[in-house]
């Protein structure tokens, strides 16, 4: 119980630094699919709302590093995506990003978000991005890809290693694992106390099993697939900012130009000293690109007369 209300006090501070509310909204008539999230700003006339879209085992509050640097005069939504953080599962037999795409047309649906979206997507949260923008495009006005796993032709050796049953990389169950993970994922030092690491995995122990059944299914199935999915990508009309960590070791540097290439309207930003967490190792740099991409590419409104009969 300690470790949990510890857990719990330290995401309260980050989200008021951030300066985020929390929310959460039914999307359907009886209450089984509860979608939660964090609100910032509100819609603005004009200027698309962003849709910030975490990773495989994350959640919404991954993405309070960069919010407490994005101003309220933007309107941002960070979500808990199905059987990640407080959303609860909406089709517990189906683990596809397939799913989650649909399941992210029916939230912007519910909340009546009818302007074209910015769009910002995270590791395997930038697939979904892709993938949404693929199947319903008059929702996106833009899109931000932040590292995701690309094909076959760039599969770096821990995407191999994953195929062969090392999921400890994205799922460390210890304080051991976890330091693995950070030192292979990460430039920037990550530093918890082992008997902190030790009980927060002890308390997340029952949703580990899930997200095994989630990853094995997405390199099973949908990782073989991706070429044929990206390769949509280049009907997308939309623009596209690119940001990727030179020393990404889980999606290679390379792949950020395999995106640019799919991308006809895309510009690529790399960081230094940066592994696979763009979001967490360069959370000021991330919120300015994005912002001024944003403000770059961001629609004029307007007002047509009213029609005469």
């Amino acid at each position: 119980m300690g470790i949990l209300m510890h857990d719990w006090l330290l995401t309260i501070i980050a989200a008021i630094d951030a300066g985020v509310t929390k929310r959460s909204i039914s999307l359907n008539d009886d209450a089984n699919t509860i979608v939660s999230y964090y609100e910032k700003g509100k819609s603005i006339p004009g200027q698309p709302s962003m849709i910030y879209i975490h990773g495989f085992s994350s959640n919404k509050e991954a993405w309070l590093s960069v919010l407490k640097f994005v101003p309220d005069s933007y309107h941002s939504i960070l979500i808990d995506l199905p059987r990640h953080g407080e959303t609860t599962d909406t089709n517990a037999d189906d683990h596809s990003i397939h799913e989650v795409v649909d399941t992210l047309k029916l939230f912007f649906d519910t909340m009546q978000m009818t302007d074209p979206l910015c769009l910002i997507g995270a590791s395997i949260g930038g697939t979904t991005v892709a993938l949404f923008t693929v199947k319903y495009p008059e929702y996106v006005s833009m899109i931000c890809l932040l590292a995701p796993p690309p094909t076959k032709l760039h599969e770096s050796e821990l995407i191999k290693k994953l195929h062969a049953g090392m999921d400890y990389i994205l799922l460390p169950t210890t304080s051991e694992e976890f330091y693995a993970t950070a030192e292979l994922l990460t430039v920037k030092k990550v530093t918890a106390p082992k008997a902190f690491i030790d009980r927060y995995f002890k308390s997340r122990l029952r949703v580990v099993d899930q997200q095994r059944r989630i990853l094995k299914a997405f390199l099973e199935y949908e990782y073989l697939n991706l070429e044929q999915y990206y390769d949509q990508l280049k009907f997308a009309k939309c623009p596209a900012l690119i940001l990727w960590g030179r020393q990404d070791q889980l999606c290679v540097v390379d792949a950020a130009y395999y995106f640019s290439n799919l991308l006809s309207d895309s510009e690529v930003t790399i960081f230094d000293e940066c592994g696979h967490f763009v979001s967490f190792e360069k959370a000021e740099e991330t919120a300015k690109y994005i912002m001024e991409f944003l403000d770059r590419h961001s629609y004029d409104v307007v007002e047509l007369p009213p029609t005469k009969f």
